[in-house]
């Protein structure tokens, strides 16, 4: 997914969870070393991968994006709750997400005396 794609999902997408404008963006551009792992706690955030990485692999519990298994029949850009993330490259990866932070919504209590 290009980031310009993503930009317009957002939007749509939050709308569609029910909370319209109020969430706040961050690019996060990760630099993986050779054969780095590691994990990102996104249970209440949506992290969309863009610039689809190569030698990558990312696990969520919305689903796996990873073009080095050819058994997979489909490619998720979409993630959220614990967030797996693999390089295979002998090389240092880049890999970039867009990361969508939800506001807290408040409620207003009326109390009586």
């Amino acid at each position: 997914m290009t980031t310009s794609l993503a930009l317009e999902y957002i939007p749509r997408r939050m709308r569609e969870l029910g909370y319209a404008q109020n969430y706040y963006l961050r690019f996060r551009h990760l630099v993986m070393q050779p054969a780095e792992q590691l994990e990102l706690d996104a249970y209440n955030q949506i992290f969309i991968l863009v610039e689809e990485p190569s030698d990558v692999k990312v696990q969520s519990d919305f689903g796996l994006y990873d073009t080095t298994d050819n058994q997979t029949n489909e490619q998720i850009y979409e993630h959220q709750g614990l967030i797996a993330i693999e390089n295979f490259s002998k090389q240092v990866n880049h890999v970039r997400f867009i990361q969508v932070i939800p506001k807290h919504k408040l409620i207003a209590f009326k109390i009586q005396l």
